[in-house]
This record gives structure tokens, C-alpha cells and sequence, in this order.
């Protein structure tokens, strides 16, 4: 596996720029939408953030690897106006606990059907970016009376370390079998790093403000989450043997896929298209790993015609 030099670089050098992480502190609004009101649940033990808008049928928003609820600041009020949005910070992430266990695959799925449950939400449409695309198709596996309908924006394959192409993402699988030089680097990563491979998410880099910049880096520097980011990693290939399942998934199904995406390029989105019975594939031009943030009013139009209407 080849990787860019530069990336190696910058990696082994984020160590001696590390700063010391800061406790969670909950906001008590949400600063890129003051109408939306955090709220919180104890799961197991935990305690979990999130949001709710709207009336009607429930739809639940689940974020990727290290982002938040922020990813779909573009969605939240559109969606609302026509169903009862959820939006939720993934246990280990934004601001939700941080636990020192093991972060399997099967432990955000499990986590995830228990904030269903925990919230009343007997059948929901799930709509999942990157990581958070994995836990709504995995969960449409293991509890498939639990969803309605599946939106997977620029999902995670259950091969994901094989399928994965950002330059960030291939420098920490490489090391990922050396521990100690996989928790430093992702300990050494810092708000110029944050930028970076939010760079690799995006096309267009006028999208990257330092307020933007800012929400995902106050979320990375949290005491906990290098661990959760290392074991997550660290047992990421636990979810492979799910590939040979993804025909078992009967629900309606649409694939939304960035044309540009640099993490999981549309070959990757058309092979898990393939793999899932009853599915439809959209390709947003000019869009990288986040469609929904970068091109939010042609997304949010595909959303709502499937939600209404399938295709």
C-alpha cells in the first residue's frame, strides 16, 4: 500500500505538537442553530446527546468516525418541517461519554439499538454518513424490526480498512497492527490536522470556515477520545464477515454518493449497492465525503422524494 510521504510527515510529527485535552462540558444550545434544544440520555450507565425536532414519523441522523451532530446542521430544520428528527452524538463521540471499553463494532450497534429503545422509537428511517452508514445498515441486519427505510450517504463497507483511500485514513491503517504508534498519532492531532482531513472530505475548501474548522476540533480534543478513536480503529475489521450478509437486507435502501468522495470513492458505494437487495444509488456531482454538507439542497431534495416516495 502506497501512501503520500507527506502524510507520513505530517503524521510522526503531530506527536510534538499534542495539547492536553480538555473535560466534556454540554453546551445548553447549539451555537449553529440556537432553535434546536440538547438534550440527554443515560444509556447503560452513559450519558448520551442529543436532538429532537419536529412532529410525525421518526427519522434518526447518525454521524461517521469523530464527527458530531454538526454534520447535518443543513438537514435538521429541512427535515423537520416534515418528520420527528433525531439526531445523536455516538457513545465515544462528540458530546456523549467517552468510556474506556472496547469500541467494537458490535458495541456502537448495540449502543445504538439501546438509544432507539431507551427513546421510544419502536421503527425509524435511519440515514448514516461514513461510520454512522455502517451502524444503520448493520442495524437493519441484526434488528431488522427496528428500520423502516435506509439511507446510507457515503457509507462504510464492512471492509472498510480494505476500502478506505484518504492519505489520513491508509497512514493509520498501515500502522494500526503497532499500538503505541497508532494511539500516538492519533494523540499527537491537532486543529491544523482537523482541518486537514476535513479537507479530504469536501471539495470545495471555501466550505471550511474557522467556526467549522473550530465545532470539530473542541469535539477531537475531549479527554477520551483518543482511546475511542484507537480502539475503534483497532477493531474496525471485526465487521468484515458482515459483507456476506448485506443480501439478507430487505429494507428500502438508497445510497447517496459524494462523485468526489477521496475516503470511499462511488466504486465502493456501487459495490455495497450490489450487495443490498433492494437498493438505488444517487451520485451528487462535485461533492466529496460529506454530500449533505457541501450540497445540502440537492441532498435534502433526494432525501425527501425517497421519504415520500421512494424510486
Amino acid at each position: 500500500m502506497r501512501i503520500n510521504l507527506q502524510w507520513m510527515v505530517s503524521l510522526l510529527w503531530m506527536p510534538f505538537l499534542w495539547r492536553p485535552s480538555s473535560p466534556i462540558l454540554r453546551p445548553d444550545r447549539i451555537s449553529w442553530n440556537p432553535s434546536l434544544s440538547p438534550e440527554t440520555i443515560l444509556i447503560d450507565g452513559h450519558t448520551v446527546f442529543y436532538i429532537m425536532k419536529g412532529e410525525g414519523e421518526p427519522l434518526l441522523l447518525i454521524h461517521g468516525f469523530g464527527a458530531g451532530i454538526w454534520v447535518w446542521e443543513k438537514q435538521i430544520d429541512f427535515l423537520s418541517q416534515f418528520y420527528r428528527v433525531y439526531a445523536l452524538d455516538l457513545l465515544g463521540h462528540g458530546y456523549s461519554d467517552r468510556p474506556k471499553i472496547k469500541y467494537r463494532p458490535q458495541t456502537y450497534i448495540s449502543f445504538f439499538k439501546r438509544f432507539m429503545d431507551e427513546i421510544g422509537i419502536d421503527q425509524a428511517t435511519l440515514i448514516g454518513n461514513s461510520m454512522g452508514g455502517g451502524i444503520a445498515w448493520a442495524t437493519a441486519l441484526f434488528f431488522p424490526e427496528k428500520v423502516k427505510r435506509l439511507i446510507l450517504i457515503d457509507s462504510v463497507p464492512p471492509d472498510v480498512l480494505d476500502q478506505v483511500r484518504s492519505e489520513s485514513f491508509k497512514a493509520l491503517t498501515m500502522v494500526r497492527k503497532i499500538p503505541l504508534l497508532t494511539y500516538l498519532l492519533i494523540a499527537g492531532r491537532n486543529r491544523n490536522s482537523i482541518r486537514q482531513v476535513l479537507r479530504e472530505c469536501i471539495v470545495d475548501p471555501k466550505l471550511l470556515t474557522p467556526e467549522s474548522v473550530d465545532r470539530q476540533w473542541e469535539i477531537t480534543r475531549l479527554k477520551g477520545t483518543i482511546w475511542v478513536h484507537y480502539s475503534t480503529l483497532r477493531h474496525a475489521e471485526e465487521a468484515k464477515p458482515m459483507k456476506d450478509y448485506l443480501s439478507l437486507i430487505k429494507h428500502p435502501t438508497l445510497l447517496i454518493l459524494g462523485e468526489k468522495d477521496q475516503i470511499f470513492p462511488p466504486s465502493v458505494g456501487e459495490e455495497l449497492s450490489r450487495s443490498i437487495p433492494n437498493s438505488t444509488m444517487k451520485i451528487i456531482h462535485g461533492s466529496g465525503h460529506l454530500p449533505m454538507w457541501e450540497k445540502p439542497e440537492e441532498v435534502n431534495s433526494i432525501l425527501l422524494q425517497f421519504l415520500k416516495e421512494g424510486y
